[in-house]
């Protein structure tokens, strides 16, 4: 039989009865170690936390605006919604009733168009007009001059606008498709386009191939553009207006 001394160091040292004084000293200022690492860590993270979050907004606001109308979106583009433009009744486009368009480069008067219906979406007034074909420059870093073919019908316009103000709406895109029966004949981008007497709107000139009555859809995209607050939620993804018209071409 073993006896330690009472007050001795040895305990739990020898006989396992527990730490000693030196022990438990010991493991106290490990914990307090411990502790202080971990506030350290912690500070750290939740600094660099609060730092990290101007880069990512930055990186969002920078980012270049994509469009969802690329190559033939007429079959690939969802629309969210769609609606029929109001036309008053079917138009009827004559050829030979058509304004004529401005071919020099001369300061250009303000002209009457033939109108084949409007809609409204989301407040953004959505017009469509015609005139006769048009010559026109495309520019995109070169410049390359449009001009209309024998076999050219008319020029279709669309002007997008704030329906409560008149303002302009620009960087959207627009794409025309244009069907007879079950046949599309006319599948086509409308081109951004800059006229002193109308302003931004879109435009191309449009082939038809004989008379008769013709269905008009127009893909419009949501604007692709910084927005100031009361356009928050507004266009946020394509939309689909249509009408019927009847083209009478010269005779």
């Amino acid at each position: 039989m073993t006896s330690t001394p009472a007050g001795s160091d040895a305990v739990g040292t020898a006989g396992g009865h527990g730490p000693s004084v030196s022990q438990r000293a010991a493991l106290f200022a490990g914990v307090i170690a411990t502790a202080l690492v971990a506030v350290v860590v912690v500070a750290h993270v939740v600094h660099g936390g609060t730092k990290a979050t101007p880069p990512a907004a930055a990186s969002t606001m920078n980012a270049k605006p994509t469009s969802s109308m690329t190559g033939n979106a007429s079959s690939t583009s969802m629309p969210s919604s769609t609606s029929a433009m109001s036309t008053g009744g079917m138009m009827t486009i004559k050829q030979t009733a058509l304004p004529a368009m401005q071919t020099s480069g001369a300061m250009p008067v303000a002209m009457a168009m033939v109108p084949l219906g409007q809609s409204t979406w989301e407040g953004m007034k959505i017009e469509a007009r015609t005139s006769a074909p048009a010559t026109f420059e495309l520019f995109n870093g070169t410049q390359q001059l449009v001009r209309p073919t024998a076999k050219t019908s008319f020029h279709l316009m669309v002007l997008l606008s704030d329906a409560a103000s008149g303002v302009a709406i620009p960087y959207s895109s627009v794409w025309a498709t244009v069907t007879k029966g079950s046949k599309v004949v006319y599948d086509e981008r409308l081109w951004p386009m800059i006229s002193r007497y109308m302003g931004p709107h879109y435009g191309n000139n449009v082939s038809l191939p004989t008379a008769g009555v013709y269905h008009l859809s127009l893909l419009v995209s949501p604007p692709a553009a910084a927005r100031h607050l009361e356009y928050k939620n507004m266009w946020l993804a394509p939309h689909k207006v249509s009408l019927t018209f009847r083209w009478v071409p010269k005779v």
